[in-house]
């Protein structure tokens, strides 16, 4: 699913990473109109570019088969950080995914903060 119709454009004002509630808070604006994108569940994410006035082009969900793809390179380099958990091999990390059954949210960007997010729920909601 893609939800570029309810924040394209929207900037980026902050956002909080709760560990004991496997929670993420991103809270953006457009003009006078506030929301909040709650990811719940969270299994791993990665934030990129991180800066103010953080402009959003799209947030989109994708097959968790393409998570794989994407980011080889980042769970090559981090296994040994027993990041994002531990893991013997990449088919053992996808089984782990698998049976967390969550989805891979990728947010994109105009300007500035991007990544992904591995939740099991995202909310988009008014303020």
């Amino acid at each position: 699913m893609n939800y570029i119709n309810y924040i394209h454009d929207y900037e980026i004002d902050g956002y909080s990473v709760d560990f004991k509630e496997s929670r993420i808070v991103i809270d953006v604006s457009l003009e006078s109109k506030q929301k909040k994108i709650i990811f719940s569940g969270v299994f791993a994410y990665k934030f990129d570019n991180e800066m103010p006035y953080s402009i959003i082009f799209d947030l989109e969900e994708k097959p968790v088969d393409s998570f794989f793809v994407g980011n080889k390179d980042l769970l090559d380099r981090t296994k040994r950080k027993i990041w994002p958990v531990r893991y013997s091999t990449l088919e053992d990390l996808k089984d782990k995914i698998i049976q967390a059954d969550v989805h891979y949210f990728v947010l994109g960007s105009s300007y500035g903060l991007s990544g992904w997010v591995l939740s099991e729920k995202i909310e988009i909601v008014d303020v």
